[in-house]
């Protein structure tokens, strides 16, 4: 079952506090926001909760210091945050050997430019020491267009560190991205970068790339109608996740089924919902 979420009311009223400890008690992930509650009752809650198959996962939002969240994560909660939150991005090296205690993770979404002079660009120098320390890497180029080869360099050191980088790729894909995927990126893409018949020709060598390291291409189908392209990327071995719900048994995807459900896709290959492409 997926994660509970909790309508954002007053941190830590009663009600919302009395409902985060009736969560504890049910079979399933639970996700809560940093500014729900005050340090020592999510604390607490992480405590109870510890030790079961299910995630704990805390949104920071940056209300915590980095050391309260060093002990939230050091017992057992994955913590989801991004540069919108965190732009002191050495205080992840800490919390992420925190985390590793915890048998937790920590995932950082980036949105940002990176050595472009502005006031707030990250470093990418220190992008690179985060992913080596264990930190899952979550990076868009919706907003801003991203240099493939230095991606790569952020994918191999998640990789030398235990992580991975998860990229999300918007619009036609590229030849660069197979050797994005040989680094060990998680490579999450749409039909629509696959309308172009380079694209198409492509898509197939990027699958091959990824798996080559141990990683996947998700691809989110959204009704496109060339089921040969489809079939083909499934038999590749990619993870498929569809948009509408999967198919009647008059479709002609049907026959796709069995092959696609047989590819589970991994918690820490996405930022807290797989439909999600940031």
């Amino acid at each position: 079952m997926d994660s509970d979420r909790l309508e954002k009311r007053e941190p830590d009223s009663p009600i919302i506090t009395v409902e985060l400890f009736s969560l504890l008690k049910k079979k399933q992930n639970i996700t809560v926001r940093d500014d729900q509650y005050d340090f020592s009752t999510l604390l607490d809650a992480v405590r109870q909760f510890r030790g079961r198959r299910y995630r704990f996962r805390v949104i920071d939002t940056g209300r915590f210091d980095p050391f309260d969240l060093e002990w939230i994560t050091g017992h057992g909660a994955d913590l989801f945050t991004s540069d919108e939150a965190r732009t002191q991005v050495h205080d992840l090296e800490l919390i992420s050997a925190a985390s590793k205690r915890g048998n937790a993770f920590v995932s950082y979404l980036i949105n940002r430019n990176w050595e472009d002079g502005g006031k707030d660009d990250l470093i990418f120098s220190d992008l690179l020491n985060v992913g080596r320390c264990g930190v899952y890497l979550h990076l868009t180029n919706r907003q801003q267009p991203r240099d493939i080869q230095q991606v790569a360099r952020l994918a191999y050191n998640c990789a030398q560190g235990g992580s991975w980088l998860v990229y999300y790729h918007h619009g036609p894909l590229e030849e660069s991205l197979m050797e994005l995927g040989r680094n060990g990126a998680w490579i999450h893409m749409t039909d629509q970068s696959l309308e172009e018949e380079a694209g198409q020709d492509m898509v197939r060598d990027i699958v091959l790339s990824t798996r080559s390291s141990g990683s996947n291409v998700v691809l989110h189908w959204d009704g496109g109608n060339n089921f040969a392209l489809l079939d083909d990327i499934v038999k590749a071995g990619a993870v498929v996740l569809f948009k509408s719900p999967l198919f009647d048994y008059k479709s002609p995807l049907k026959v796709l089924e069995k092959g696609i459900r047989r590819k589970r896709l991994d918690f820490r290959a996405y930022y807290l919902h797989p439909s999600v492409l940031p």
